[in-house]
């Protein structure tokens, strides 16, 4: 990917959260109604991301979706969270090419191959805001199954890079 339109998409994703925050880290959160793992993970997601109440605020979170209908995502959005709006297609499916990160019914509209393909739903991507880096492919396995952690936010808090002057 040229580094032109991974800048471009570090764009789109900014602009999706509100430009006040203080968050140093933007969630991708790749998900979608109709899929199982992602109706497991997402009292996992929504929980962390309710942890951050009462102090300052790591991460700003948008959801990115696969789903079907404007209806369902909006039936999938929390408070607080952000999102790629669902008539904004062009965007969602420009984050998806960008991040390599789709549900796989969707790699042949996207044009996403296997080789390109980094994972697929759900995918929680992490973006070290002031240095505009991925700091973690995926956060979820932080959050459950076998590899979880007892505190995502200092894990993640402490993967962040120094500022660059």
């Amino acid at each position: 990917m040229s580094s032109t339109s991974l800048s471009k998409c570090l764009t789109l994703v900014k602009n999706a959260v509100d430009e006040s925050s203080l968050a140093p880290i933007i969630a991708l959160y790749f998900a979608a109604s109709w899929c199982p793992d992602c109706v497991e993970s997402k009292p996992y997601v929504s929980n962390v991301f309710k942890m951050q109440e009462g102090r300052a605020k790591l991460f700003d979170l948008v959801y990115v979706s696969s789903d079907n209908d404007s209806d369902q995502m909006k039936g999938e959005i929390e408070g607080g969270w952000d999102s790629i709006d669902y008539e904004k297609k062009e965007d969602r499916s420009m984050l998806k090419k960008c991040f390599g990160i789709c549900a796989q019914k969707e790699m042949e509209a996207l044009g996403i191959t296997s080789e390109q393909r980094k994972g697929g739903i759900p995918t929680l991507l992490l973006i070290d805001k002031g240095n505009s880096v991925v700091i973690s492919p995926d956060g979820i396995p932080d959050l459950m199954g076998d590899n979880k952690v007892e505190d995502p936010l200092a894990k993640w808090k402490a993967l962040l890079l120094p500022k660059e002057s």
